[in-house]
């Protein structure tokens, strides 16, 4: 089977070309060798390492705490207000992305950290963009809730 993955043999150079060495001592005919990826998961180990991964973000930064804080807030008023579902689903979009946006941010800076000092001028650099990251997605979410919720308000108090 491993055979079957080695792939076609290498194909002859012309003996004229000029810019490459035919005489060195290269083992045309050898196949690669295939092996296994290391560290293969099965999906309850990468559901667990995704579940640990968010428990460390969520203990490691409070900002998360502050984006369920607004996101409860807008779960009820958009149940108070009865939105449709695709309204709910752009909803539940525009928070997936502040949430996607904060994990990459916390990764970027615990990687900083534990690089060294987060301070030095690179790390600093990657630690602000991974920051402009979530400040876009939270605009982003932000109109989205904010359309979403006004057009329903109106809706109800026959504006439109």
């Amino acid at each position: 089977m491993i055979d079957d993955l080695a792939g076609p043999p290498p194909v002859a150079l012309p003996a004229g070309n000029p810019e490459i060495d035919l005489d060195e001592d290269t083992d045309w005919e050898a196949a690669p060798t295939w092996t296994a990826r290391a560290g293969r998961r099965n999906s309850r180990e990468k559901m667990a390492a995704g579940l640990r991964g968010l428990k460390h973000a969520i203990r490691g930064d409070s900002s998360f705490f502050a984006h369920a804080y607004r996101g409860i807030l807008i779960a009820l008023t958009a149940a108070m207000l009865g939105i449709n579902a695709l309204n709910w689903c752009l909803l539940v979009l525009a928070a997936c992305l502040v949430l996607v946006s904060e994990l990459g941010h916390s990764a970027i800076d615990t990687l900083a950290r534990a690089l060294g000092d987060p301070e030095e001028p690179g790390l600093k650099i990657a630690r602000e963009i991974a920051t402009a990251g979530v400040l876009v997605a939270a605009l982003a979410s932000g109109a989205v809730t904010i359309t979403v919720l006004t057009l329903k308000f109106g809706e109800l108090n026959g504006w439109w």
